[in-house]
This record gives C-alpha cells, sequence and structure tokens, in this order.
C-alpha cells in the first residue's frame, strides 16, 4: 500500500507498505482467520478424541507443543520477536495431527512439527513468507522418512488391533468399505480420514466466511471427480478416503500458499485435483493429497506471474 506525506513546502514522499500474505481484502485480520480455522476443526478434534481417546489426544497434544515451542525458540534465534499468540503454530500443529495415525511414537510427532516449522515456514521468514504449507511439509517428511511407523492403522476404540486402510484394500483389490462407513468414521487411516463429515462441514463454513476461496476446493474435488470417473472408479468413495475432504480445505485452501488471483487459485485447485488422480492412481500412493498439495504450492509464483490480472491500458515495464 502506498502512502503520501506531507514533509513541507508541498514536497510529498511515497512511502510502501507491505505486509505478508494472505492479501485479503476484507474488515478481517490473518488472526481473525486463523482462530475461526482452528475452531471448525474442534468438531472434528472431540470426535476423534472419542474414537481414539488418549492416543488421539497424545499426537494432537505433542505436536501442537513441538510446533509452539519450535516457533518459539526460533524466533528467539533470529532476534525476533515472538508472536505465537497469532496461533499460527498451534494451527499448523493441529493441522499436522489430523495427518498421522494415533499409533504414531511421540518422537515421531515432535520431530514432524519440528520439521514443520523450521523447513516449512521459518526458514523462509516466518508468519506469510512460506511458499509451502508447513503441516505438508512436515507429514511429507514424515512420510518419506518413516513410511512404516506412520502406517499403522488402528480401528476406533481399539488397542493393538492394526488394520489395512481403504486405500490400501483399494490397491490390493480387497473388497472396500462402503460410503455408510467411510462418513460414520468406522474405518480410515490417518486421523483426518476418520472426521469427513465435521472436516466438510468445517470447510464449508470457511468458504461461507470468505476465508478458503471456494475455487480452492472446487477445483480439487471437481478435477479428482473427472479423473477417477475417467479411469473407471468410484468418484465419491475416493473422495471419502486418503484425507481428500482434508487437503481440499485445509491444506490445498491455506490462502497463504495459493495464488493470488481468481483464475490463479481455480487452477492451482484443478492442479492438485489432477496430480492427487495421478499419484493415487498410477502410483497407488496413499499420501497423494500431500505431495499434490505440497508439488501445486512450489508453482504458485508461476501461476501469479501467469494469471495475475491485468488492466486495460497497463503497460508491462520494459515492454511497448
Amino acid at each position: 500500500m502506498a502512502v503520501a506525506r506531507n514533509r513541507g513546502e508541498g514536497i510529498y514522499q511515497l512511502t510502501l507498505i507491505t505486509s505478508p500474505p494472505p492479501h485479503i481484502h476484507a474488515a478481517i485480520s490473518v488472526d481473525r482467520i486463523v482462530h475461526l480455522t482452528g475452531a471448525s476443526l474442534l468438531p472434528g478434534v472431540i470426535w476423534l478424541i472419542y474414537l481414539f481417546g488418549w492416543q488421539a489426544l497424545r499426537v494432537m497434544v505433542l505436536s501442537i507443543g513441538g510446533a509452539v515451542l519450535t516457533e518459539m525458540a526460533v524466533m528467539k534465534l533470529r532476534g525476533k520477536e515472538v508472536t505465537v499468540q497469532d496461533g499460527t503454530a498451534v494451527l499448523t500443529g493441529l493441522i499436522l495431527a489430523f495427518t498421522l495415525a494415533p499409533t504414531v511414537p511421540s518422537w515421531i510427532v515432535v520431530l514432524g512439527a519440528v520439521i514443520a516449522i523450521t523447513i516449512g515456514k521459518q526458514i523462509f521468514g516466518g508468519t506469510g513468507s512460506n511458499p509451502f504449507n508447513p503441516a505438508v511439509v512436515g507429514r511429507v517428511f514424515l512420510g518419506v522418512a518413516f513410511p512404516d511407523q506412520l502406517n499403522n492403522w488402528i480401528p476406533p476404540h481399539s488397542v493393538g488391533t492394526v488394520i489395512q486402510s481403504p486405500l490400501e484394500l483399494w490397491a490390493a483389490g480387497e473388497a472396500l468399505p462402503g460410503y455408510r462407513e467411510l462418513l460414520a468414521g468406522s474405518t480410515g487411516s490417518f486421523m483426518g480420514d476418520f472426521a469427513v463429515v465435521v472436516l466438510l462441514l468445517g470447510g464449508l463454513i470457511l468458504v461461507l466466511r470468505g476465508y478458503v476461496d471456494w475455487r480452492v476446493p472446487l477445483g480439487v474435488l471437481g478435477t479428482a471427480v473427472l479423473f477417477m470417473a475417467a479411469v473407471g472408479q468410484d468418484p465419491a468413495w475416493h473422495l471419502l478416503t486418503g484425507g481428500v475432504i482434508l487437503g481440499a480445505f485445509y491444506l490445498a485452501g491455506d490462502p497463504v500458499t495459493t495464488p493470488v488471483t481468481p483464475w490463479g487459485r481455480l487452477v492451482f485447485g484443478i492442479g492438485v485435483g489432477l496430480c492427487l488422480g495421478i499419484i493415487r492412481y498410477y502410483g497407488q500412493n496413499p499420501d497423494a493429497i500431500f505431495f499434490a498439495v505440497l508439488f501445486m504450492n512450489g508453482l504458485v509464483p508461476l501461476l501469479n506471474r501467469l494469471l495475475r490480472i491485468r488492466r486495460k491500458g497497463a503497460v508491462a515495464c520494459g515492454k511497448r
């Protein structure tokens, strides 16, 4: 934002005031976006604690605590004012917890939170400067480094019982759980998979409030549906598995790591949905949504450049 300041005798100095994204033209602040996003996840938190008890609570507490303490430590080392009160570290830790199974060892949960904040956020300058979704960075790192420890799935209200996830059953060509089981949260993989309904409702609230641009989840879900239908799969079933709902609204919908223009956000969402379909169908990778979001985050600068708004009569610098 440019502000003209009078320096006397009719001389003006033009001062450019900048701020980190998200740049949302509305009477809302980043704090309000973060707090409402966190509030929209609370029903999911309660539901998951009901399903998995102390195990789910352990993962959430460790992930949030690890993210907050890491942010405080890194900002102190950088000589910056500690701003954990804005809630971004808490939200990152909570979303990361939703991408993990309740059986994940405690030290791996903490390590994921540390990576999410340091590599995914603070190394780029902190809040609003990160090109990649921090929770996705932490989850992809853990998925690549510790696949065996992350893939111990258990059913709700169970101790010690290990099951195959719906996508693992699909890849093996075995009998698949139906819509009712997926919607009721009686089967799944990581915790967000067991809370599809509440995550969908929370995501729609964020869209209605304007905190998530509707073009992003529409692009993700619409493209995923078309792709799966084109390859002969059941699109609705695939939307209910593998964290697609969590990814469409809470990972891909992050306003900091999405393009700045409406067309850019739509293309971004389409790209996530297309990458999701390709990685899941051809690679049969249960973590497809995380890799899809991470890949498209890396293309955001290109989308901003190619799909920027051009005003009539405007001439690009250096061109005639």
